[in-house]
């Protein structure tokens, strides 16, 4: 149900003067939307979220009218996108409210007010309604969100724009890597990146001007991690499996060598359907927009990418229905294990600010990220260009792109061997 509040933005004072904002919940997202006016809170009527009519305060008539215009106004533009078939952005509602109180921008003293927190919420429902943040990013943006928020109450302080210097960045990174996080290097390095947009956005805007986060030391090195990609070999002894009395699995292999052999991230490979398919000069070609990137790839159809879309092709898809990511990788790990995927490898991170080396099989390191490094790998082991296998994997830079081909010194050797120099 979709509900309009109007909350008092500081009520510890009862005698000092307080923005009120309006606060709408639809459809799982909240707006807050400042209304420009202030009360002071002992005129503020909470149950009936409107002023008190007192002689101490004769502008409640006026006030109560407008918050009564503001509401419907919202309900109502709601309600036109709703009966359209949409759900209004933060952006429809933020223009309809403006032209119900004559704004056409955010009140400079209300821009001025917005504390650290609040904008970081602010600008997480921003890109939640923008099609050009994917479900991934919204979601670091969240957890990033959540972990600063539980850190705050943890040390019992008020982060603000203010508070963001080099203390408050030591003292929030040794939280992350202390127990009970122990965060590794490359996660904690990810949350003060997230950290570090959010201020750069905010400083844009004319909200932040505290600029210390700019400095060298306002960062965490990222480590190179432990990743995996599958050889030819191992990719074949996947596709040998007789998985006939395993539907299961059979359809999460056959997902999964699409990847293997598109180079297509999880969230594009799942998605191909007839009409991404179409003949260039006698070449089956797949057609996409990714949809991270929003770039079109072109991609030359592999004879068992080919035998996968002829096995699941009704008409209307080529491939089995997806299951989620985290159910996805899961199941990697059992045809892995099938597939006697099991060689041992020596996993080393930093984890809490430690160096920590686990052994593991290698099947145990499969998840859907790998078909795309095996792609990468693959295809630059057989001799294909860089810059042809960057055309479908997206990468914009040659180290960028060197970061996915996990060969290590004795594969590198044999490839340097074959090369006509060394005979």
């Amino acid at each position: 149900m979709s509900t309009v509040r109007f909350n008092l933005k500081d009520t510890n004072d009862q005698n000092k003067e307080t923005l009120i904002y309006l606060i709408f919940r639809y459809s799982g997202k909240r707006l807050k939307y400042s209304t420009g006016q202030k009360i002071k809170p002992k005129f503020w009527n909470e149950n009936q979220q409107r002023s008190k009519s007192t002689k101490q305060f004769p502008q409640a008539p006026e006030l109560n009218a407008l918050l009564d215009k503001l509401e419907h106004t919202t309900l109502s533009t709601h309600r036109k996108f709703v009966n359209d078939g949409q759900l209004p952005s933060y952006e429809d509602l933020r223009t309809a409210l403006n032209v119900a109180t004559f704004r056409t921008v955010e009140d400079k003293e209300e821009k001025a007010s917005t504390t650290l927190m609040q904008f970081y919420e602010q600008l997480i429902q921003e890109r939640e309604a923008s099609p050009q943040f994917t479900k991934g990013t919204i979601k670091n943006y969240r957890t990033a969100y959540n972990h600063l928020a539980t850190y705050q109450k943890k040390k019992r302080i008020t982060l603000d724009f203010d508070s963001i210097d080099l203390d408050f960045f030591n003292s929030f990174t040794n939280y992350l890597y202390s127990p009970p996080r122990k965060y590794s290097t490359n996660y904690v390095s990810k949350l003060t990146r997230n950290l570090k947009t959010i201020l750069q956005e905010a400083t844009e805007r004319g909200i932040n001007t505290n600029l210390k986060f700019k400095s060298k030391k306002f960062r965490v090195s990222s480590e190179e991690a432990k990743n995996i990609y599958l050889t030819k070999e191992e990719l074949q002894a996947l596709y040998q499996l007789d998985l006939s009395k395993n539907l299961r699995l059979e359809k999460v292999r056959d997902l999964f060598l699409v990847g293997c052999y598109s180079g297509l991230r999880f969230s594009d490979f799942t998605q191909i359907k007839p009409e991404h398919l179409r003949m260039i000069n006698e070449v089956q070609v797949i057609d996409i927009f990714t949809q991270k990137t929003k770039e079109p790839v072109t991609i030359p159809v592999h004879p068992i990418v080919d035998q996968v879309f002829k096995k699941y092709n009704d008409g209307t898809n080529v491939l089995p229905k997806p299951l989620s990511n985290q159910k996805m990788n899961q199941y990697l790990k059992e045809l892995g294990a099938l597939a006697q995927i099991n060689e041992e490898i020596i996993d080393s991170k930093s984890v809490g600010g430690q160096r920590v080396e686990e052994k593991k099989l290698k099947y145990e390191m499969i998840s859907t990220h790998t078909a795309r490094r095996s792609f990468a790998t693959n295809a630059f082991k057989s001799g294909i260009p860089s810059i042809s296998i960057m055309k479908i994997t997206g990468h914009k830079t040659q180290a960028s792109f060197m970061k996915y081909i996990k060969i290590n010194n004795e594969e590198n050797a044999v490839l340097m061997a074959k090369n006509p120099f060394f005979n």
